[in-house]
């Protein structure tokens, strides 16, 4: 087979550099794009961040004066797949590709998240630097989160938030689930937030789906969000029996996923959302999946993908080439076509588990870990014991977790 031929980028008509950098939205891609000559440095400035200004935020607690006033920061994640490239082609024979997870804040600093943990990683004394052009990279998704602006601590009380017209600063509207349930808007330049729709306050997860805001309940269903603030039935109820919802979008379908919880927490855990969990007398960890006491584990996974024209849920037993990723700050799915040593099908996640000690039953501290759920034959694994589980990590030479 003749090899190709590589592609002298730097020949390319000048005209053809601003065309290219300015379809350019992303701190990787300006810098990829960059690091081709120094004529295609010169052509593009350096990536610059939108800047959201500090945001209104109330919260109050035993620690706090009732009422006090504290200002938030919004902060922008991104996921990317890499994977290595051999003659400027994608390797999948003899290496898996990786998930990397940035997170930017205002200030224009950023630090690399676990994918789903979100824990930080720091680099390893073995660290190397590396070429990007090196590597096959793809941006996945963006996420966001709000932390409070004296400290970056995130702010526990906010389950989700996601983001609309965050292109131009002026229409950027942010949406959140907080308090374990409620629903609140805030436009940038708004003084407070706008909570609507306050005669529920059992909303399970949010998501932007074709440029719309969607949120779902706790029995499955799903609520268009409208730009007056009204919430519009979208799809009938699921009526599933596990014990919190997740959105998912992947190849342009809408799915949600039935987070199954152990039974026996489960009930104990209902009777105490409105003490404890959801933020009377807990209120550093108001959301149930930061809280450790009575929080249940997973034991199975339900999906089901909604068939927009017909108005009906479809039982899905099988996810294909996808794997669905369900992170603290949002869901997504990734694709592993092609790639000979990933196996899909998978659904990975968070959840509070017992470290079990061998020969003693029930020991352990519940920790937070990354498991994978495979819908082949429904086992619920640690991530780090399933081989064939997509590449969570970067060589481990070059980091590790904080």
């Amino acid at each position: 087979m003749e090899k190709k031929k590589k592609v002298d980028w730097s020949a390319l008509p000048k005209e053809l550099w601003l065309t290219i950098g300015n379809c350019l939205d992303s701190r990787i891609d300006v810098l990829r794009f960059r690091s081709v000559c120094t004529l295609w440095r010169s052509s593009v400035p350096p990536f610059k961040q939108t800047t959201v200004p500090p945001l209104p935020h109330k919260f109050s607690s035993d620690a706090v004066a009732a009422g006090a006033e504290f200002q938030a920061l919004l902060f922008q994640t991104t996921v990317y797949r890499m994977q290595p490239l051999v003659d400027g082609e994608p390797n999948s024979s003899n290496s898996k590709p990786w998930l990397l997870k940035l997170e930017e804040s205002n200030s224009g600093e950023s630090r690399l998240l676990h994918p789903i943990t979100n824990s930080p990683l720091r680099y390893s004394p073995k660290a190397k630097n590396f070429n990007l052009l090196d590597f096959g990279v793809v941006e996945l998704r963006k996420s966001y989160s709000l932390k409070y602006r004296q400290n970056n601590v995130i702010i526990a009380c906010v389950n989700k938030v996601v983001v609309m017209g965050q292109t131009h600063l002026d229409n950027c509207g942010i949406f959140k689930i907080f308090d374990g349930g409620k629903l609140g808007y805030l436009r940038i330049g708004d003084e407070k937030w706008t909570h609507f729709d306050e005669r529920n306050s059992h909303y399970d997860d949010i998501i932007v789906y074709k440029g719309q805001c969607y949120v779902v309940d706790r029995l499955g269903t799903i609520f268009w969000v409208s730009s007056e603030l009204k919430v519009v039935p979208f799809s009938p109820p699921l009526c599933g029996f596990g014990g919190q919802k997740h959105l998912v979008e992947s190849c342009g379908d809408l799915y949600v996923v039935d987070r199954c919880l152990d039974r026996e927490r489960s009930e104990r855990y209902h009777l105490e959302d409105n003490n404890v969990i959801f933020g009377l007398h807990n209120p550093v960890h108001p959301n149930p999946f930061f809280a450790n006491a009575a929080v249940p584990e997973a034991i199975d996974f339900k999906v089901y993908k909604l068939d927009q024209e017909w108005a009906r849920w479809v039982d899905v037993k099988n996810l294909g080439d996808q794997v669905f990723i369900l992170s603290n700050d949002g869901s997504f799915s990734v694709s592993t076509r092609g790639l000979a040593r990933v196996k899909g099908n998978c659904i990975l996640f968070t959840d509070h588990r017992h470290a079990h000690l061998p020969g003693v039953a029930g020991s352990g501290a519940r920790k937070c870990h990354s498991c994978v759920f495979d819908l082949e034959d429904g086992s619920i694994k640690n991530v780090a014991a399933f081989r064939a589980c997509f590449m969570l990590w970067p060589p481990s030479s070059w980091l590790s977790p904080d």
